[in-house]
C-alpha cells in the first residue's frame, strides 16, 4: 500500500516555507520602522530610560552641598507567541495543485505579518498628544504640528525625540493630503502648485513620498472605527525610537504529519511582543478614513 511520506512532500513543503518567507519580506512596513531588540536569557525585555537632573548656580566660597539622585524607569516587553495553522491533506499533494500550495504560503506569511503589523500600529493609540480629532481632514499643518510637538518634547517627558522621523496612516486618510496638494482646479484651501517636482511625483506615482523631512507611508492594516475615522501618527523610528519591537523566536514553517486525517498540519509560530519606549516621541493623528467616493 503507497504511504505518503516526507520523501513524497519534499517538492511541497519548501514551496510553502519559501513563500512565507518572500511574503513577509514584503509586507514589513510597522516592523522596519520599530526599534527592533532580541531577547536574551529571561521572559522579558528590560529598556530603562533615565531621568534628568537639575544644575543650579553657584556662589564663590559656597560650599555646593545639594545634590541629584539619578533615577531610572524601565520599559518591559513580555514576548507572547503568536501562531496560525493551515492542514493540506495527501490528495491534495498527489492532485500536485502547485497554486493552492502557494496560496498556502502566503496565506500564512500574510496573517503572522498582519498581526504584527497590527500590533505595532496599536501602539500609536498610546501616544501623549493626539492631533486633527475624529471626522476632520488630514492636514499638512496637522503633519508639520506633529512633527513640532516629536522635537520639542519636554526633557521631563523625555526630551526631543530623536531623528528620524515617519508619518504612517491610513491611504483613505492620505487621499486628504493628496487632495489638497494636487487639485484639479484649485480651490480655496489648496496649493496651486501643480506642475513642481513634488506635484508631479504625487501625479506620477500617487505617493506623497516625503514631507517635512519625513517618509508619508500607507499602512491599510490600521483600523477604521464605526464612525470611519483611523489613527495613524508621527513618530521616532529606528533603533533608540519610539516603538519597540521585542523577538523571542523568529517564526518559521513546521509540518506536523495527522496520520487520521490523512494529511500535514503546516504551522507556524512565533514570539515577540511590542511597546512604546516613551509615549511622547508618538502624536497620534485621529483623522477620518471614509471610503473615497
Amino acid at each position: 500500500m503507497p504511504i505518503t511520506t516526507t520523501a513524497e512532500l519534499a517538492d511541497t513543503i519548501p514551496t510553502i516555507i519559501e513563500e512565507a518567507k518572500h511574503t513577509s519580506q514584503f509586507q514589513a512596513i510597522m516592523a522596519g520602522l520599530a526599534w527592533k531588540i532580541r531577547k536574551g536569557v529571561g521572559s522579558t525585555i528590560n529598556v530603562p530610560y533615565w531621568g534628568e537632573v537639575t544644575a543650579v548656580g553657584l556662589t564663590e566660597g559656597i560650599d555646593l552641598t545639594a545634590s541629584s539622585a539619578m533615577e531610572d524607569t524601565n520599559v518591559q516587553i513580555t514576548p507572547a507567541e503568536v501562531g496560525v495553522k493551515i492542514i493540506i491533506t495527501d490528495k491534495l499533494v498527489r492532485d500536485d495543485m502547485n497554486d493552492v500550495k502557494a496560496a498556502a504560503g502566503k496565506i500564512l506569511g500574510a496573517a503572522m505579518e498582519k498581526k504584527r503589523d497590527q500590533d505595532l500600529l496599536g501602539q500609536i493609540d498610546d501616544a501623549t498628544n493626539s492631533l486633527i480629532g475624529a471626522g476632520n481632514s488630514l492636514t499638512m499643518g496637522g503633519v508639520a504640528a506633529a512633527r513640532a510637538l516629536l522635537s520639542g518634547n519636554a526633557t521631563s517627558a523625555g526630551g526631543p525625540a530623536p531623528l528620524p522621523y515617519a508619518c504612517v496612516h491610513h491611504p483613505f486618510t492620505l487621499l486628504d493630503l493628496v487632495d489638497v496638494v494636487t487639485p484639479v482646479v484649485p480651490t480655496a484651501g489648496t496649493l496651486n502648485v501643480t506642475g513642481s517636482a513634488f506635484t508631479d511625483e504625487i501625479l506620477r506615482e500617487y505617493t506623497i513620498g516625503r514631507l517635512f523631512g519625513m517618509p508619508i507611508l500607507e499602512d491599510g492594516n490600521l483600523a477604521i472605527d464605526s464612525s470611519d475615522d483611523a489613527k495613524g501618527g508621527v513618530f521616532a523610528t529606528g533603533t533608540g525610537g519610539a516603538i519597540i519591537l521585542g523577538t523571542a523566536s523568529e517564526w518559521s514553517v513546521e509540518p506536523e504529519r495527522d496520520a487520521s486525517l490523512r494529511g500535514w498540519e503546516l504551522n507556524i509560530v512565533g514570539e515577540y511582543g511590542v511597546g512604546e519606549y516613551l509615549a511622547g516621541w508618538i502624536v497620534e493623528l485621529a483623522a477620518d478614513a471614509a471610503t473615497p467616493a
